[in-house]
């Protein structure tokens, strides 16, 4: 009858712990009031039983203690009061003291009078004297133990009496009041027990229909078509069951064809390139793609006005002015989140009167923008590049066929001249193409192992005459072990010697440069350094870049084409690496390249 899921149900718990509650609050009552009635009832049995026997024992000691009484002044004590005193505490259990007026006691049941204290101060005699009767429960100073006590006053003469006092150990109470709370707490537990498993049962009864109706209601709702379980029950939730499990075959076909095409439609967008927003008619966003997000940089916040999440005015007006007009509206905007990204927008209304929404399509031109930035520079570089020695090839060829031809001075002067620009024009082009060739992927690499040590010591020998002819020292500094890279022999010479190249032109004479490589964390590490003329702080982000010179006339006289440092950092790319300079303006250029180490 009961099932896993009862337990779980908040509303089982509920009624469960309010009817527990109930039950054990009014069982701790009545433990309470029947405990505080038993403890009322058996104190004053107590203090009635003490209060008979002080009154029959003080008929019995009267006669003695009033014929004893000499000049105003009670005997201190009596054997045969001892004795009577005695008998008396033996047949009834109880301590029991004759006291005279003054405190002195003239008969105990358990001590010897002669050894007791005065008792004057004792609380019950006090009472006793003003009412005639006094009780107090406290620990007895004689004894050491707590017990009740009750004083009754004998009145022997108009004005001479006596006390006599009964008491009774309070543990025989406790004892008693222990028994008793143990009988009713024993009640308690069962009646909470039974109360406990009567309540599991109604409640069960309740719970139970309502926690399989709940669990077929979810289950339809998730789709599911197994595993329903029928009410056996001929009330309202009975027929409820059935009319839910009715539905669920009905149900379930609709959400599995709603669930196969949401599934179709997010594999579809998600999939996009283009960034796709629905906007509802209050400017609320309805859905967005992972590509919309990332173009906007914007979090995935259904229901949030798009101006709050994307913060892009121009996205916001093309929105606005679709829903005033029902139309497409068309624009091209640049996005200034953390990535900037020129983006073109088309923006459609929905279906509808009026409409409740907009459909933006976004399109990332970031790419195409960049690549048309970068073809009209290259133009221009490139028109600049080579207009500056066709302007010299034609100026000198002017002049020879304007007579300069004829000047034996001149002529092989001009002639020379003209052949050092068409080998400028040439070398341009040359690096042009491989540099157009490295970046396309079309320029053939044969990677292998390389070591260090041969190129260094070909491209050195390249350029020793240059370096002496300026009083260069060209220092090679190697480490103790062979390094061995992984790249392509060719391509790494080339990088070297544009390298070398560089930092011969722009050292001054009796300058220095030096050539180290070292193995590190499976890296080689490549170092050109020179004691030139530095690059400026502000010059090193951009030496990289194709055409860029520090200064241009002064490359230009070295023979320069500005295409160096670029086939360098695209060489050093495609064989796994990466290339760094740290310069100093004035002192010198380090330029390092990162390679892959070959594993040995």
């Amino acid at each position: 009858m009961f099932d896993k899921s009862m337990w779980s149900s908040r509303l089982f718990w509920k009624l469960f712990a309010v009817n527990v509650g109930l039950s054990l609050a009014l069982a701790t009552a009545l433990l309470y009031v029947v405990n505080s009635s038993q403890r009322s009832e058996l104190n004053r049995q107590t203090e009635q039983r003490l209060f008979e026997t002080a009154v029959v024992l003080s008929s019995h000691v009267r006669d003695s203690l009033a014929a004893s009484v000499q000049d105003d002044v009670l005997p201190l004590s009596q054997p045969d009061l001892q004795r009577l005193v005695q008998r008396l505490a033996d047949q009834t259990e109880l301590r029991i003291t004759i006291v005279n007026s003054i405190g002195v006691v003239l008969a105990d049941s358990d001590r010897s009078p002669l050894s007791m204290l005065d008792h004057a101060n004792r609380p019950e005699l006090i009472q006793a004297a003003k009412e005639g009767v006094g009780t107090a429960t406290r620990e007895s100073p004689t004894l050491r133990i707590e017990m009740f006590y009750l004083a009754l006053r004998v009145q022997l003469s108009p004005d001479r009496y006596a006390f006599v006092r009964i008491a009774t150990r309070t543990d025989a109470i406790s004892q008693r009041m222990a028994d008793t709370r143990r009988y009713l707490l024993t009640f308690t537990l069962m009646f909470g027990l039974i109360a406990t498993v009567l309540t599991n049962m109604v409640i069960g009864r309740i719970i139970h229909p309502l926690a399989l109706l709940t669990r077929n209601v979810q289950a339809i709702t998730e789709g599911k078509s197994q595993g329903l379980e029928r009410v056996h029950s001929s009330d309202e939730v009975g027929t409820l069951s059935t009319a839910f499990i009715q539905m669920q075959s009905e149900l379930a076909i609709r959400f599995g064809q709603l669930r196969e095409r949401n599934q179709q439609l997010s594999t579809v967008l998600g999939n996009l390139l283009e960034g796709i927003i629905a906007v509802d008619a209050d400017e609320n966003m309805v859905m967005a793609n992972d590509a919309s997000r990332r173009m906007l940089g914007m979090s995935d916040a259904v229901g949030r006005p798009l101006l709050e999440l994307a913060r892009c005015r121009p996205l916001h007006d093309a929105v606005m002015k679709c829903l005033r007009t029902g139309g497409t509206v068309k624009t091209e905007f640049v996005s200034e989140g953390a990535v900037r990204r020129d983006l073109a927008v088309r923006a459609t209304s929905l279906p509808g009167h009026p409409s409740p929404g907009v459909l933006v399509v976004l399109h990332d031109i970031s790419e195409l923008r960049r690549l048309e930035s970068l073809r009209h520079q290259f133009v221009a570089n490139v028109s600049h590049e080579l207009k500056t020695p066709l302007a010299s090839i034609k100026a000198y060829a002017e002049t020879l066929r304007g007579g300069a031809i004829n000047d034996q001075e001149n002529n092989l002067r001009f002639v020379s001249r003209i052949e050092e620009q068409a080998e400028r024009l040439n070398q341009l082009i040359v690096d042009m193409l491989h540099i157009a060739r490295v970046e396309a992927g079309e320029e053939a690499f044969d990677i292998t192992q390389v070591g260090l040590r041969s190129v260094v010591d070909s491209s050195v020998t390249q350029y020793a005459q240059s370096a002496k002819q300026k009083r260069i020292q060209l220092v090679v500094e190697p480490p103790s072990h062979r390094a061995i890279v992984v790249a392509d022999e060719d391509g790494l010479r080339t990088v070297l010697d544009n390298l070398l190249s560089n930092a011969v032109k722009y050292t001054p004479e009796d300058g220095t440069v030096t050539i180290r490589w070292r193995s590190d964390a499976g890296r080689c590490i490549l170092e050109v350094q020179d004691t030139g003329i530095g690059i400026a702080e502000e010059h090193q982000t951009r030496i990289f870049e194709r055409f860029y010179r520090v200064d241009e006339a002064r490359s230009r006289d070295l023979g320069g084409t500005g295409l160096g440092l670029s086939i360098v950092k695209h060489l050093c790319l495609a064989f796994d690496g990466t290339v760094e300079l740290e310069s100093v303006r004035g002192q010198g250029t380090t330029f390092r390249v990162y390679l892959p180490a070959a594993v040995s």
